[in-house]
């Protein structure tokens, strides 16, 4: 099997791991430890934060060596911290754990993203984002169905205890198949003119953090938003499961809709994401919750390859790690601000508020798609 599949390979069951347990953090917390709506705020912030400052460093160094270490080590990181889930006594402790996990993470997506890019050339480089979405995508897919059922059989400490293991397992693949055959030339980095470039993509990045606030809102806030209203983990994860397969489905098709253009597509989905935002502020249930879902799963699909390209495809290729590490720091740093003012918006005027707040993110996005120019339009 060539080294491409191998690492797709990997990137499954590391993804699998992940997802089994990263959506119901928010239930565990309320659980066991009667966390509040600030309290998923804060710790979803926790590992926004860290996100937000480790991955350009990471970039800096995956543009001069060998970014597929980067990518095992992550694998470690977030086995060790998946199971130090299960040593937490307090929301402090989930706090300080979610911390650790953002720093894992920070190694994980920007190692693998900066992978994915440097395995085909630049014309092929949606087209390659999808189908590396295509094999996380299904593990996150899978995931919250078979974390859920976990719960409810054998409760969390065996849902940490089997995530860290399935991430064990992607370590000990990625060492055997894909470090001795993953070739990445070193490159001489010029730090100066990667920071010029963002700021000439200043647009772009506030519409990427704006993106992040609104998915950090999702991940945080949403399942205790549901399980508030009678919906348990189970169904969070029923929920979830056809979230993915929406985000599935519009990754193995990125060709339906580019044709439209960049900027054309992500203002239809982001006024989209601001309409689904409103109904489920509106209309709090089962069914609402699992359609809008569905429909802000295409959409959130439809903006993750759009904007990973638009960004790298505007710096040179031996700065790749630059382009991917600064897309995933902004995107950390709207993941930051997302959580921690819905949390705010949700003890000050009603959980429902948080979602009103979220499409306020949304029409920020739209906005920008309209007004935004880069130099490759």
């Amino acid at each position: 099997m060539e080294v491409r599949l191998q690492f797709y390979v990997s990137i499954f069951f590391a993804a699998l791991g992940l997802g089994m347990y990263v959506y119901f953090i928010p239930i565990y917390a309320q659980s066991q430890f009667n966390a509040t709506f600030l309290d998923l705020g804060y710790i979803g912030a926790a590992s926004a934060l860290t996100y937000a400052i480790v991955p350009i460093i990471v970039g800096h160094f995956t543009d001069k060596m060998n970014n597929s270490w980067f990518y095992a080590l992550a694998l470690v990181i977030n086995a060790s911290a998946t199971i130090t889930f299960v040593f937490a006594r307090s929301v402090r402790d989930v706090i300080l754990i979610r911390s650790l996990t953002g720093v894992a993470l920070a190694f994980f997506w920007p190692s693998a993203e900066v992978m994915v890019l440097n395995l085909v050339p630049m014309e092929r480089r949606v087209k390659e984002i999808g189908l590396y979405s295509v094999f996380w995508g299904s593990a996150f897919l899978l995931g919250p169905l078979v974390g859920g059922v976990v719960i409810q059989k054998f409760g969390f400490f065996n849902l940490f205890l089997i995530a860290s293991m399935l991430m064990v397992f992607a370590f000990a693949q990625t060492i055997l198949f894909v470090i001795p055959h993953y070739a990445k030339k070193t490159q001489t980095l010029v730090v100066s003119s990667g920071f010029h470039l963002m700021k000439q993509l200043l647009p772009w990045y506030v519409l990427i953090a704006c993106y992040g606030a609104i998915f950090s809102i999702f991940s945080s806030i949403f399942p205790g938003y549901a399980n508030s209203f009678g919906v348990n983990a189970v169904l969070v994860g029923v929920i979830f499961t056809a979230f993915g397969i929406s985000r599935v489905a519009v990754f193995a098709t990125e060709k339906h809709y580019l044709h439209f253009g960049d900027k054309k597509t992500l203002l239809i989905v982001s006024l989209i994401i601001s309409a689904g935002s409103l109904t489920l502020a509106l209309l709090p249930s089962f069914s609402t919750f699992l359609v809008v879902l569905i429909v802000l799963g295409v959409c959130f699909a439809v903006v993750f390859p759009l904007t990973i390209n638009l960004i790298s495809r505007h710096f040179p290729n031996e700065r790749t790690g630059i382009a991917v590490g600064s897309y995933e720091s902004v995107y950390g740093i709207g993941s930051v601000i997302g959580p921690v003012l819905g949390g705010i918006v949700a003890a000050i005027s009603g959980i429902r508020m948080s979602f009103v707040l979220a499409s306020f993110f949304a029409i920020l996005m739209a906005s920008i798609a309209v007004t935004g120019k880069t130099s490759k339009n």
